[in-house]
């Protein structure tokens, strides 16, 4: 951390009081919290003197950045307001945000087919790092999100000086410069598919593919995903030594085509905002919020409030509860969540919550049965009244800990993806629930509607709480155009809008990942191909569903995004009876939906699952099945 004023480096003093400078500049133009401060300089046990010592650090500060200013006349630097302290953003200059400026004129350059241009811009930028992000203050949890968002951005600057460095034909560095960055970042798609086209255009065709296949193995082994498709066709292309690989010196002059001509393939990831990935984009949802900040609001008040939000996988449940904890609730968030990829221990999203609290509560005793929780520990093997007596204990313990620290403070409990919950968690929520009502706990938990089945019980205990729902659709067109001009960074048509609402169903998931792929062209929404990850979570969909009800389904996509369930069942050669049984299970699941109007008739709820489904079905079977649909539909005439 250094600091100039008029040209001349300034001494900022003691640690304590650099961290708080390193405060101040993390939040520049924005007050910053009295409370806050103590918090972060005393790593959260501040001693009866702090206030005095913030004081001075204060005072010393002002002398060093204005040494110039008259006795008792105002500061212009570091005002003191009703909220905290600021820097005055009109007078201070921070590097960061020259950081970001540069990055920002590098992707346009390179936007611009100016890739001489983006390397200049990109290396500008790099060069202002030394080191991390606010080392003096990053282990604050009120910094930790500044630090994630400008170590994204330096990540992003990497790689776009790498794919300039290829597209003005400097191969060699490229690779040395990669395969440090991907050792470093082993999960940075983008940063392996120039590492493979470096190393392609270096001679090393063997070392590219070599690239390539360790990247999907550790997305497989790691994260249960594929490579995105880029990497899929760039492979391809590499053992095919397709021509479009070669490198190619850009023109003098660039013109101001779209993509770079440089280089005829560099990967190029679409322009965005600098401080924004496309996942981080959010678009609608204005009611559902309105109602969590009301709830929040309730509970504050002294009326704690339970709300459930549920939805299709995909339809952005957690987004919504992360949009509503950043901008919509100043009381501290405790998030606990359930993983579906690994096993978890026993009350391991109550884990989180508390350890979380232990962050916001430092000055609060912690009960053993809480710390036992905290520290992973089980109770001891015990039987029938004794163990139930023994997790009775540890939950009344947990729940007088959270319910009387909101006493103090309102505070929000949030529990994502419950229907992974084990057991206990499950127990421990409803007996939340029940002490909910007199406290100043907002408790939002979200789950997959199409397991709510697996939560009956604890359903149950919740709306005895008085719980509020909240059931998430999918977007409506304006939003869907809201987002794919967000995500592409011009204006979508109307039709695109509606074509990608007809195949994806307004679910966000698949909207993303159709946008990306189909680049929201006008008039390709429904003919672009259906991306890698969307059509990996149809066909992991449609598996949970059985054998029976997956053949079913599997039919129903020849016959079209609607389908009479006998015409369907006689075409695979179903009873009746167990066609039924299969649609109830679909049903439940989400996948389809029945008409209102026309008894016995049923609709894809995604049209994509449709595309899926049928695309998986060879053509010859597709032709037969096509056959047998139309002869049940219209079966023949008898003879009178």
């Amino acid at each position: 951390m250094e600091a100039t004023v008029a040209g001349r480096p300034v001494d900022l003093g003691a640690p304590k009081q650099r961290k708080l400078v390193a405060l101040l500049v993390s939040r520049l133009g924005q007050p910053v919290p009295v409370d806050v401060m103590l918090e972060a300089l005393w790593a959260g046990s501040p001693p009866p003197s702090a206030m005095t010592s913030l004081q001075s650090y204060v005072a010393n500060l002002r002398r060093a950045l204005e040494p110039g200013r008259a006795p008792r006349t105002p500061t212009r630097v570091l005002h003191t307001n009703d909220r905290g302290y600021l820097l005055d953003a009109h007078v201070v200059e921070v590097d960061v945000h020259l950081f970001e400026r540069r990055a920002k004129a590098g992707w346009q350059a390179w936007n611009r087919g100016d890739p001489q241009e983006a390397l200049s811009e990109f290396e500008a930028a790099l060069a202002l790092w030394r080191g991390e992000a606010y080392t003096e203050v990053s282990h604050s949890v009120h910094v930790a999100a500044e630090v994630a968002r400008l170590g994204e951005l330096r990540l992003s600057a990497v790689e776009g000086r790498c794919a300039a460095l290829l597209a003005v034909g400097a191969h060699e560095v490229a690779v040395a410069e990669l395969e440090a960055f991907m050792q470093a970042h082993p999960l940075r798609e983008y940063g392996c598919e120039l590492l493979s086209l470096a190393l392609y255009r270096a001679g090393r065709q063997a070392d590219a593919l070599a690239v390539l296949r360790t990247n999907q193995r550790r997305l497989g082994d790691e994260l249960g995903i594929d490579p995105r498709p880029a990497l899929q066709h760039l492979e391809r292309e590499i053992l095919s030594h397709a021509p479009a690989l070669d490198w190619r010196p850009p023109p003098a002059a660039p013109a101001a085509p779209r993509r770079p001509p440089a280089a005829a393939r560099v990967p190029t990831p679409r322009p965005r905002p600098v401080s924004e990935t496309d996942e981080e984009i959010f678009v609608g949802r204005e009611e559902a919020l309105r109602h969590l900040a009301s709830v929040c609001a309730e509970a504050a008040r002294g009326r704690g409030q339970v709300v459930t939000v549920s939805g299709e996988p995909g339809v952005g449940k957690t987004a919504l509860l992360r949009r509503f904890a950043q901008r919509g609730t100043t009381a501290p968030v405790l998030w606990g969540a359930c993983p579906g990829h690994v096993p978890t221990p026993p009350l391991w999203p109550w884990q989180q919550v508390l350890a979380t609290a232990g962050t916001h509560l430092p000055r609060r005793p912690v009960p053993a049965p809480v710390a036992e929780v905290l520290d992973g520990q089980t109770p001891g093997p015990l039987d029938g009244a004794d163990a139930d007596a023994a997790t009775l204990r540890r939950f009344e313990a947990i729940v007088h800990y959270l319910t009387g620290a909101s006493h103090a403070r309102p505070l929000v409990i949030v529990l994502d993806h419950l229907h992974r919950a084990d057991p206990g968690s499950l127990r421990l929520l409803a007996h939340l629930a029940e002490s909910v009502r007199t406290s100043r706990l907002l408790v939002a938990v979200a789950y997959r509607s199409d397991e709510a089945a697996a939560m009956a019980e604890t359903s149950a205990a919740l709306a005895r709480a008085e719980m509020t729902q909240v059931e998430l659709p999918g977007l409506t067109t304006g939003e869907i155009r809201a987002l794919a001009n967000a995500m592409l960074r011009r204006e979508v048509g109307g039709a695109t809008a509606e074509e990608l609402r007809y195949r994806s169903g307004g679910n966000p998931f698949y909207l993303r990942e159709l946008i990306k792929v189909g680049d929201g062209e006008e008039g390709r929404g429904r003919a672009s191909a259906v991306p890698a990850p969307a059509r990996g979570v149809v066909l992991g969909r449609v598996a949970q569903v059985g054998p029976v009800a997956a053949e079913l389904l599997s039919v129903a996509s020849v016959a079209g995004r609607a389908f009479a369930v006998d015409v369907v069942a006689e075409a695979a050669s179903l009873e009746i009876e167990a066609a039924l049984k299969a649609v109830d299970a679909l049903e439940a699941a989400g996948l389809i939906g029945e008409d209102p109007q026309r008894l016995g008739w049923y609709s894809f709820t995604h049209a994509l699952t449709a595309e899926v489904l049928y695309q998986s079905i060879g053509r010859l079977r597709r032709a037969h099945l096509l056959r047998r649909i139309r002869a049940a539909a219209v079966p023949p005439r008898t003879a009178t």
